[in-house]
């Protein structure tokens, strides 16, 4: 009796466990219903739209293709494992070929039920009617309300009605935008924390970089040229600051550079003897440079500012480098004089071979001279990706898709 009453309850725990083990499907496993019957837009294999629905949205999407030939097809499936829902959506719709070839103007509905999430997919030739901004207000008006409430048909329909209404009637995407808010209170309250937190982050990046700038000025007070240096290897960090924070950016930017000129010409005592030092004009500090200096500051890729002592004639030669500038350091002689002569392909590249080119390089200095050679990669002609459609009656018509349209969830 146990036996039996065993084997009785494990055929009850496996009759209700298997239902709920939602079918998976891959992009090459979805029905399409459009092979079979070409008056079928709705692949629904587990029932979740009820016949009415079904009814309405087949007619509707019959009469869209008779009327403006667009192509639609409307996808419910119970799961598609842990693919991500847009992907799937593009792949779906490249691999059936929605929508005519000659103007890529099809359209897919596609929602899959464990992920409690929805897509609409459009061709490039019906973007510009129904742009993205449509398509997410479409799935949040129409489709996530009555998917809450398990009215899955209604939700599906409805939204079929209003995108065939867009479709023929222009207008009437003008009526959606005026009637939904731009922001809602959900989306209000996220813009604010966000402006909050963003300047917050600010005021405290913007804090941490003034308290830098004088600690640096207070640890090299009395070495200038020290106190330049690091405070010129912050620079790129002030710069990404005001990319990020415009205003707080551009602040902190303009005090390093007025703290770093002051650092620059910052009265100085002689080393030697203790006299107070004069910097040398531009002109002037000419002599007391060496010929790779020299080269470097005429070519404006260094520039060296002289300090001499009238008293005992002592000099002191300091080096600011330019960041901005096409010279980098010569291999041979090291002086930043270094740069690109020359750029010119000697076998140009074929889809059938790479091609070879060379780079010369120069220093101006040292003037010698280095030949690099490269490889040109082989062209590569991509290759047609259209949709493996063949027209209605044997599948779809082989439209593209470039990821246009709408992702929400329920």
């Amino acid at each position: 009796m146990k036996r039996v009453l065993y084997y009785l309850l494990t055929a009850i725990l496996l009759h209700v466990a298997l239902p709920m083990q939602a079918r998976q499907y891959t992009v090459e496993s979805v029905p399409n219903v459009q092979v079979a019957d070409r008056t079928q837009y709705v692949t629904d294999p587990d029932g979740y739209i009820d016949s009415a629905s079904r009814l309405h949205i087949n007619t509707m999407l019959a009469q869209l293709r008779d009327s403006n030939s667009v192509e639609a097809a409307v996808v419910i499936l119970p799961s598609i494992g842990n693919e991500d829902i847009d992907n799937f959506a593009t792949e779906l719709f490249t691999h059936w070929g929605i929508g005519k070839a000659s103007n890529d103007n099809g359209l897919l509905f596609i929602a899959v039920m464990d992920q409690r999430q929805i897509v609409i997919r459009t061709g490039y030739g019906i973007e510009g009617v129904l742009p993205d901004v449509l398509c997410s207000r479409i799935i949040r008006r129409y489709i996530t309300p009555s998917f809450r409430e398990g009215a899955y048909g209604k939700g599906m329909s409805d939204a079929v009605e209003q995108t065939l209404h867009i479709i023929m009637t222009p207008e009437a995407s003008a009526e959606l935008i005026a009637d939904e808010p731009l922001f809602d209170e959900a989306d209000k309250a996220a813009l604010y924390t966000l402006l909050y937190v963003y300047v917050l982050l600010s005021l405290f990046i913007s804090f941490l970089l003034s308290v830098r700038i004088k600690r640096t000025v207070s640890k090299y007070r009395n070495a200038p040229y020290q106190c330049y240096k690091e405070l010129n290897s912050n620079n790129l960090a002030i710069l990404l600051l005001a990319i990020f924070f415009p205003v707080w950016g551009v602040i902190n930017y303009v005090y390093c550079r007025q703290v770093m000129k002051k650092m620059r010409t910052m009265p100085r005592n002689c080393g030697n003897c203790g006299t107070a030092m004069q910097r040398l004009s531009e002109v002037e500090d000419n002599r007391y440079l060496s010929p790779q200096e020299d080269t470097e500051e005429r070519i404006g890729s260094v520039d060296y500012d002289v300090w001499m002592c009238h008293n005992c004639q002592n000099t002191e030669v300091f080096r600011f480098d330019k960041k901005y500038t096409q010279y980098s350091e010569c291999p041979h002689c090291h002086a930043k004089a270094y740069s690109i002569a020359h750029d010119h392909i000697i076998l140009p590249a074929t889809t059938l071979s790479p091609g070879k080119g060379e780079k010369v390089y120069t220093c101006q200095h040292c003037h010698k001279r280095n030949v690099i050679p490269y490889i040109i990669p082989m062209i590569v002609v991509p290759k047609n990706s259209g949709g493996s459609g063949g027209g209605f009656g044997g599948g779809f018509g082989g439209g593209m898709t470039g990821g246009g349209g709408a992702r929400g969830g329920w």
